[in-house]
């Protein structure tokens, strides 16, 4: 993606968040529309970047995304993650940016392979130094795939769409 597009990018975003403040659709909260750009950026990164087959760029498009969800949820609903959760957080970033990486370029199984070593070791520290449960696990992330569910089947869809072709 040229730096130009990506620019007209974050100025449409920045204008369209600030009319849709005036009228009350959304909070102009920093955090938010910080947020959110980390969303579109990621994905236009991601979509355009996956015409080219730009490794990095989708691996780097994925990250920016995925920091925009985790913005969006701990500013949505409060979550304040101590420092022994950051590391885990980029494991699970990292395997899901390797992840994506392997749907969408030509399929290499180190990538594969790399996100599962990558998922796995995040979310087993995950568990490790939290002290959840796995049935309260299940009970506090339902409402956050109720808040999320317009961005997963936005998700479902672009990945259908990308592997069509």
């Amino acid at each position: 993606m040229k730096l130009n597009d990506l620019t007209l990018i974050i100025i449409l975003f920045i204008i369209v968040s600030f009319i849709l403040s005036l009228f009350g659709i959304i909070s102009f909260a920093f955090t938010d529309i910080l947020a959110y750009l980390l969303l579109v950026i990621g994905a236009a990164l991601v979509y355009t970047e996956t015409i080219r087959q730009n490794k990095l760029s989708i691996f780097l498009g994925t990250i920016i995304f995925l920091f925009g969800v985790y913005f969006l949820v701990t500013e949505k609903f409060n979550l304040n993650p101590g420092e022994e959760y950051y590391l885990p957080i980029i494991l699970i970033l990292s395997g899901s940016g390797f992840l994506l990486l392997y749907t969408l370029t030509s399929v290499q199984k180190i990538y594969l392979i790399g996100s599962l070593v990558l998922i796995t070791s995040g979310m087993t520290l995950l568990v490790i130094s939290s002290n959840l449960a796995v049935k309260s696990f299940f009970f506090s992330i339902l409402p956050v795939l109720e808040f999320l569910w317009p961005v997963i089947i936005i998700l479902l869809i672009l990945f259908f769409l990308l592997r069509v072709k």
